[in-house]
């Protein structure tokens, strides 16, 4: 039972991003105009007395509906109702109210409306679900093999560049700094300064270096020194400990006492620290 509360209660990394949303609502939206003109489920062809174009349009608008419905709910709706950390139990919960909102739709663009709501909901309920349920599954297992491949190439990459000398430049593009990648902890914004910690023997040393926090980042792409928070930068390979609390995560860092925040725009970033 504690493991089953615990699945449930687990970070649910999917769906968080515009892109993967998107790719969930066009994957919908597509196989199921093909798939309900192609083989015509639940003998949907013969639910009007109509042929050739207007059947077309008839029976694509079933998959263009939903994606409306689809695009309302992720974009719109799901930003200001939910607004908790993304676990397990919440995906289940909001794909669920998402079938049960658009078999309402669909019963009130295409129900008979007689006497037995209830009845004829269900069916449309049925209809709904089974018709999402395979290009629902499958725009998720697309994101979560690219989510895979990505964590993976980005591992690799970490491992090639752990050990490199990165030189870094001023705001003017003069090389001011050359550090071992390994030994940068965390690099912390100062007006028009950013302030590098780096380890040297068993001391913390820090070196100033006038340039933004976001243009270090863009020199510093294919290295784990990685974005965190408004005002940081961390070296993601020189972190002891991820913890979170009250739904903020903060990091503590190999032979230093500092801690380092981590908003909630980068959370999801750092979310296999916390695994």
């Amino acid at each position: 039972m504690t493991e089953k509360s615990n699945l449930l209660n687990s970070e649910f990394n999917l769906l968080n991003q515009n892109w993967e949303k998107l790719v969930l609502i066009g994957f919908c939206t597509l196989f199921s105009i093909l798939f309900i003109n192609l083989y015509t489920p639940f003998r949907i062809d013969q639910w009007e007395a109509d042929q050739g174009l207007s059947q077309f349009i008839r029976l694509s608008g079933f998959g263009i509906i939903g994606g409306i419905v689809l695009s309302l709910s992720q974009f719109v709706l799901k930003p200001l109702l939910l607004r908790r950390e993304p676990i397990v139990i919440y995906f289940i919960y909001w794909t669920l109210l998402e079938v049960l909102a658009l078999a309402l739709v669909f019963y009130g663009l295409y129900g008979s409306h007689g006497t037995y709501f209830f009845s004829e909901y269900f069916i449309s309920l049925k209809y709904t679900f089974l018709g999402l349920l395979i290009p629902y599954t499958l725009a998720l297992c697309f994101i979560f093999i690219f989510h895979k491949q990505n964590e993976s190439q980005n591992s690799q990459e970490t491992i090639n560049n752990i050990n490199k000398i990165i030189s870094l430049k001023d705001e003017y593009g003069n090389h001011r700094l050359s550090l071992k990648s390994s030994d940068i902890l965390f690099i912390e914004a100062a007006d028009n300064y950013s302030i590098i910690y780096y380890k040297d023997s068993d001391a913390i040393k820090k070196e100033m270096l006038r340039n933004s926090l976001k243009a270090l980042s863009e020199q510093l792409k294919d290295y784990p020194i990685k974005r965190c928070h408004r005002s940081f930068l961390v070296n993601v390979q020189n972190v002891k400990l991820a913890k979170k609390a009250s739904g903020k995560v903060s990091l503590h860092l190999e032979g230093s006492a500092s801690i380092v925040p981590v908003s909630r725009k980068f959370t999801p970033e750092f979310d296999h620290l916390l695994h």
